[in-house]
């Protein structure tokens, strides 16, 4: 029987399961709605994954991925002691500011990596101590969602470097959890899980692969310094990776630092959290599906000349700024839906091109080959736009699940096979729509840095 490699993705939206041949070939694949509660959520997990595996054999390796911020305390039969706490939660806030007080944002920065905000789990092990300190005190160990399905698996608490670095409690250089910061939640390292490479389930390796962004960064190339990946999904991050890792200057931008997803390299985040829903809302505003979209925006002469700050609730990174809200600058009666809609991608297209830019400038190298991956990729008014608004190269990274993938060709390391890098397809670029894209984009970083 032919080898294969299993990968499991734990998204916001949807957790998606595979089989890949070892150079990332899909074998089988399943996915389904992502639940809100724990146990159903492993459960379905574990359903597509013994499908998968009725259907073309057992894998070599299992890698899973996943969203990195969200995350459940475990008792000491290793079951969830209250629902999932997730990324998007923000009843953390509170003790995010008293955090930015007591430590300082700047020091916690440059220990962990993160900008501390409501959704830093060190921020809501703070929440729990003081509105259910009973969960933390049975706690034998906290989970990320995808240390949560590891764990099931091999029935031993497991996580790795990349998503104990968004915790705000891990060092990132001492690559070791920061006793002071766990004691402000009264917890102690011995209650979150190790940085272990690999547990057995059946035999078989389970490798916890990393946070999805950078697994999938990974998969599609941005192995080496002054790599960029846009990486879309539910929320939308771009990824550099760089030599050495920001100083203190990037923090307060919304940006975040990491290992990369092998360890050879560190790595920049900069996150768009409602990416995904942005596009959702245009797809419901022609009442169709994104066929609909594409149609419209075909016949669209572009630019459209319309400035829009694409911000549904909040902007994050570059300049973090929770009260920026979707703004349209420049309409004129000679414009129609499909203009606007259209307009609307090119301002998140904008967004990421000033995200990529300022992490160039924090790595100290210019912005080069831009490599494209994730679901709402495919969109092809939108890769296009891209193509045109970035300053250089744009690729497409062809696999239709990056993350799941990378997982998988992460976990065959585990038995000693290499990680093949995904197929990229270099985008068409039009050299004189690009230069009339470039006037528009200086436009749009005028207003978006403009006080709200």
């Amino acid at each position: 029987m032919a080898q294969r490699l299993a990968g499991v993705d734990v998204g916001t939206t949807n957790c998606k399961v595979g089989l890949y041949t070892v150079d990332g070939t899909p074998v089988v694949q399943r996915r389904r709605p992502t639940p809100a509660d724990a146990g159903e959520l492993v459960a379905g997990v574990l359903e597509d994954l013994r499908d998968c595996v009725e259907e073309a054999g057992p894998p070599l390796a299992i890698g899973v991925t996943g969203v990195a911020e969200g995350g459940v305390p475990l008792d000491a039969e290793l079951r969830p002691l209250r629902p999932l706490l997730w990324w998007h939660d923000d009843r953390a806030e509170e003790q995010a500011r008293w955090l930015a007080r007591r430590v300082g944002r700047t020091p916690i920065f440059t220990t962990s990596g993160v900008d501390v905000a409501a959704k830093t789990p060190l921020a809501t092990w703070l929440w729990l101590r003081h509105n259910e300190p009973d969960s933390l005190d049975r706690m034998r160990c906290w989970t990320s969602v995808p240390d949560l399905v590891a764990t099931a698996l091999c029935g031993s608490p497991l996580t790795d470097r990349t998503l104990a670095g968004r915790t705000g409690a891990f060092d990132q250089r001492a690559d070791r959890w920061d006793e002071d910061l766990l004691a402000l939640a009264g917890i102690r390292p011995a209650q979150l899980p190790g940085l272990v490479q690999a547990e057995t389930a059946a035999g078989i390796p389970v490798v916890v692969a990393g946070h999805d962004h950078l697994v999938a960064a990974h998969a599609a190339g941005a192995r080496a310094p002054g790599a960029v990946v846009d990486s879309l999904g539910t929320a939308e991050a771009v990824v550099t990776t760089t030599a050495e890792p920001p100083g203190a200057e990037a923090a307060g931008t919304g940006m975040s630092w990491n290992r990369s997803a092998d360890g050879a390299a560190w790595a920049m985040v900069s996150g768009f959290p409602h990416s995904g829903r942005l596009v959702e809302w245009l797809r419901s505003l022609t009442a169709g599906d994104y066929d609909t979209l594409e149609r419209l925006a075909d016949a669209v002469r572009r630019p459209t000349g319309i400035v829009v700050l694409p911000y549904l609730s909040g902007r994050a990174a570059p300049d973090p700024d929770p009260d920026r809200r979707l703004s349209v600058h420049g309409l004129g009666r000679e414009h129609g839906l499909a203009d606007m809609l259209v307009a609307v991608l090119e301002g998140a297209c904008f967004h990421v091109r000033w995200m990529a830019e300022r992490q160039a400038d924090h790595a100290g190298s210019g912005l080069g080959t831009l490599t494209v991956l994730g679901g709402p990729s495919r969109g092809r008014a939108l890769v296009d736009i891209k193509a045109h608004v970035m300053p250089g190269p744009t690729s497409l990274c062809t696999a239709g699940e990056a993350a799941c993938t990378g997982a998988a060709l992460l976990a065959g390391r585990a038995v000693g096979l290499p990680a093949p890098v995904l197929e990229r397809t270099p985008l068409p670029r039009d050299d004189v729509l690009a230069d009339r894209y470039d006037p528009i984009y200086r436009d749009f970083l005028s207003r978006a840095q403009e006080a709200a």
